[in-house]
Order: structure tokens, then sequence, then C-alpha cells
């Protein structure tokens, strides 16, 4: 076995187990074998594995199923029409229930001891997630009760939901390469490369969580290498990036070590300018507070016709610090990539999870603009407006022939 499914194999411990690696490296012939495995450790108690579709199980996981069981000397009786493999474990009659996740609710009156979900990522991101968490509910017998999940990444869809965002201890999550696998044919990788775009590759195979529909817009971001421990200290102060949106105000709040600026809480969906502004006086009442808006709220008024958003940081005793103007969009983006790339900004993940999220899932649209549909905007201009602020990027002079430029 290649390590990657050694490790999927020999973990009977962790209740939430999965392997996500890019195209070819051997996911569905591990999960047939970890759901043998599995039957053998539970004689006498049902098993689930899914595939997204009807089709897929018969043409994939059936065929693979068999050759399983065979490797391992378990006695089994197929019945198509039900699509459930009766086997004979140690004399105790041991099911494994074969259905499709699109129909997962026709699997939820069953009591099992384990469930596989492969290629998990290919359906859509709400019926894979409602399927998890069900199916999740019924594993309520056995000796080792584990539910693991297997896919090549498709983007930001449940598998990224359920082992990254929702990390916790019960969860591991095991990644592998295409290259790993050391028995594909000498031309796979490289006919993959000269198929796929590099965002698909890094997918495909490097088996990560990229975005899938068009590059990403902060691509200098990584959860692992841009991440921060810090967090607030008493007393000091705090410099807070803020975006002005009716019922969508968004606030990112910095501290700062040395010249690193780390991201270590979020403000996210309150309602209008004095409700941000009672709860940044609430929330951190001890704190000298800077204050980084969009610079057109010099003008836009969310609330009083006659008090502009910024006229309202300033009431509250807030030391603001905006240009006349917002920078280009674009040099903004870059300011906050080469920001990230440096490793000036950092992102405590944990404490700001609306704000990495945004980070790695905003796109750009179809004319070549930060997508604004998915309201992953708001928190990101709050995140970047201080970072374009304190951190511009200094464009370099073209006329050679001037001495020093103004």
């Amino acid at each position: 076995m290649l390590p990657h499914q050694f490790e999927l194999l020999s973990d009977t411990t962790t209740k939430i187990i999965g392997l996500c690696s890019g195209y070819g490296g051997g996911k569905t012939w591990s999960a047939a074998r970890k759901a043998v495995h599995l039957a053998i450790l539970n004689p006498g108690v049902d098993g689930i594995i899914t595939e997204p579709t009807f089709p897929l199980l018969t043409q994939v996981m059936f065929p693979e199923l068999k050759s399983a069981l065979e490797f391992f000397n378990v006695q089994y009786k197929f019945n198509k029409v039900e699509s459930i493999f009766y086997c004979n474990i140690n004399g105790h009659e041991t099911r494994i229930i074969c259905g499709s996740m699109e129909n997962y609710e026709r699997l939820i009156g069953i009591n099992a001891a384990w469930c596989i979900c492969d290629e998990f990522d290919t359906s859509k991101t709400e019926v894979a997630y409602n399927a998890y968490v069900k199916l999740l509910g019924r594993l309520r017998k056995g000796n080792v009760r584990q539910m693991v999940i297997v896919s090549t990444p498709e983007g930001f869809r449940a598998m990224h939901k359920i082992f990254v965002l929702e990390k916790d201890d019960s969860k591991k999550l095991i990644q592998a390469r295409t290259q790993d696998n050391k028995y594909l044919p000498v031309d796979y990788i490289e006919t993959l490369r000269s198929q796929y775009p590099q965002n698909l590759l890094q997918a495909y195979l490097e088996g990560k969580f990229v975005n899938l529909t068009s590059g990403t817009v902060y691509s200098s971001y990584d959860r692992v290498k841009c991440d921060s421990n810090e967090t607030i200290q008493q007393g000091e102060p705090l410099y807070i990036g803020c975006d002005f949106n009716v019922t969508k105000q968004a606030a990112t709040v910095y501290v700062k070590r040395g010249e690193v600026w780390h991201a270590v809480d979020e403000l996210v969906d309150m309602y209008d300018t004095p409700d941000m502004v009672r709860t940044i006086k609430n929330k951190y009442a001890k704190h000298v507070i800077y204050v980084y808006p969009d610079a057109s709220g010099g003008s836009r008024k969310t609330v009083d016709a006659s008090i502009s958003d910024i006229a309202l940081l300033q009431q509250a005793k807030f030391i603001v610090k905006a240009n006349k103007r917002n920078p280009a969009v674009k040099d903004r983006i870059l300011a906050t990539n080469a920001a990230l790339d440096k490793g000036l900004v950092k992102i405590n993940s944990k404490k700001c999870p609306i704000v990495s999220q945004c980070l790695e899932q905003q796109a750009y649209n179809k004319n070549g603009e930060p997508d604004k549909s998915s309201d992953n905007d708001h928190q990101n201009d709050a995140t970047t407006y201080p970072i374009a602020f304190e951190m511009p990027i200094i464009k370099p002079v073209a006329n050679l022939n001037v001495k020093f430029a103004m």
C-alpha cells in the first residue's frame, strides 16, 4: 500500500477521517478495502458505503468491493436488487449496504457501525453535507464506529467545510498527491499537466482545496503559511479595518507584533455604522482604537442623512486613518498579496474564521473584477483597507532622466 492508503486503513480510532488526493491516488481502492476492514472489525453490524450516484456504484464501487472481499477471503453473496453485500464474518451475517448519496434519506433508517462516502465532493455541496450529518447520526452500534470520507478536492465544498472550517479533535484529514502513487503510468502526470490550468492542477495533482471556478483574488493567502496564534493583549492599541454596508457592516481587528500585523478578531454582519461603533466601544473599551475605513464613507451616509460614516467614527473618539479617496482596487489587492507573501500580515484563523474563509474563496468574475455575488467582498474589504493604507505598493518611476520623483 501507499503511505496514505496505509494511514487510512490502519486508523481505527479517529471518529471522522478523510482521504483527499488528486486523480490516480488510489482513493476508491482504499475506500473498498477500508469498508471490508471495518466490516471485519464489526461482525454482525451493518455498514454503509455510498457513491454520489447509483451508476457510479455499479461501474466503480461494486467491482472494487468484490475484489476487496475476495482479497480478504470473506465469503459473501451480493443482492443486486437491494444493492447489499451479505458477508459472513466469523459466522455472523454482516451487511455492506450500498446507496447513492443523492438519495441518502433512504439510508437513514439503518443502525450502522461505519459509513464510507466515496467521491464525496463531486456531489452538490448541500447534498453532500446533509448526507454527512444524517449518516453520521446512524453510527450507533459496533466495536469500531467510524465515518470515512474519500474524494478528489472540488474547491471549497463540503469536504473543506468538514475538515477545515469545522476542524476539531474528532477529525483527521489525510492529503495525498497524484505523484505519491508510484504505480501510475509514466506519462499520467504529464498528460494531466497538458490538459488542466494551474489552479485545477493544484486540486487534481496536489490534492489541495483551491477555487476551481476562476482565479482567487487573494492568491497569496495560505491558511497554514499565514496562520497566527496571536491574540489581543490587555490595553494594547487595536487597528481596525471597516467596510460600510447597511446590514452587512464588517470589521477586522489587527494587533502589531514588530513589523507584522496579526488579524485577531472579526466583527461580522453588523447592522449599520452606529451599531459598529457601539460594538467596538463595548468590546474594546480599554484599548486605543485606530480605524481604517472605506474612504468613501466621508460622503456615504448609512443612517443619518446629515452625518457621514467617517464623522460617526470621529465622534466616537476613534483615530481615523484614511486618505481622501480609496486606492484602486487592483492596487489594494496587490498590496495585500505582497504583504501576505512577505509574512507581514498573518491571520488567526481560529479567531477570524470568516476572514480566512473570505480570503480563500473570493474569486474574479467573468469581467476580471473581484466577485461580489458570494458575499465574500465585505469582510475582505475590511481586512485589506489597513494593509493598503500602511503597506501600499510603491510603483517605480518610468522616466529615468529625473533625479527624484515628487
